[in-house]
């Protein structure tokens, strides 16, 4: 009887155990196999947060703006010697109140020569003012004037640059000295300096003078 040497009696197998062996050999490269796979199947997804608050922005997606209405590109104007209250009443931060001043300050001065003199209407706000400045136009001025020498004291005194104290003096000064010659006689007068009668020449003549 042939004696077999003893190593191969490690690899002889039943046929059973050559089915199991290679059943876990398969089972063996499909698991190797199945983590590089899978990838493919399910690709992993890596976000990174910002690091600032201006790389957050970039993750936005961008906001598109409405054009704004026709109405509302449309820029208000005025004339501020021709407008009445309703015109005036349009303007932002103009109520009723205001805009009867406006109109009465600029009746009683007799027409506005610059647009700074609406912002000295009483109890109109500096902001106010200024917020509505841009929608200030000037177009002809016309301005009604009072003659020095033949309006009486009264109507003097109702002129918004003038008043009842300078009123009195001019008509003290031209009883004493006779007419005024010339409108700037008026700095002759010790309510009158050069700043007051800057606002004053738009609005006074006399008989020598041009109107």
């Amino acid at each position: 009887m042939t004696q077999h040497p003893v190593w191969k009696e490690y690899f002889r197998f039943s046929r059973k155990e050559r089915s199991g062996i290679l059943i876990l050999l398969l089972l063996s490269v499909v698991c190797f196999a199945l983590p590089v796979s899978r990838p493919q199947y399910h690709p992993a997804v890596i976000t990174q947060a910002p690091a600032s608050l201006k790389e957050m922005k970039t993750f936005r997606e961008p906001v598109k703006k409405k054009a704004a209405p026709a109405y509302v590109r449309k820029v208000y104007t005025l004339d501020i010697n021709k407008a009445d209250s309703a015109a005036w009443e349009a303007l932002p931060g103009i109520g009723p109140v205001l805009a009867a001043r406006i109109v009465r300050f600029r009746d009683k001065l007799g027409g506005f020569y610059s647009i700074a003199q609406v912002g000295e209407t009483y109890g109109l706000p500096d902001s106010t003012f200024k917020k509505i400045q841009a929608s200030l136009q000037l177009h002809k001025v016309s301005l009604k004037k009072l003659d020095i020498n033949q309006t009486d004291e009264k109507t003097l005194a109702q002129h918004p640059y003038i008043r009842y104290k300078l009123a009195r003096v001019i008509v003290l000064y031209r009883s004493n000295n006779g007419p005024f010659r010339l409108p700037e006689q008026l700095l002759e007068l010790p309510l009158v300096d050069d700043s007051i009668y800057r606002k004053l020449e738009h609005y006074i003549k006399t008989e020598n003078s041009p109107l």
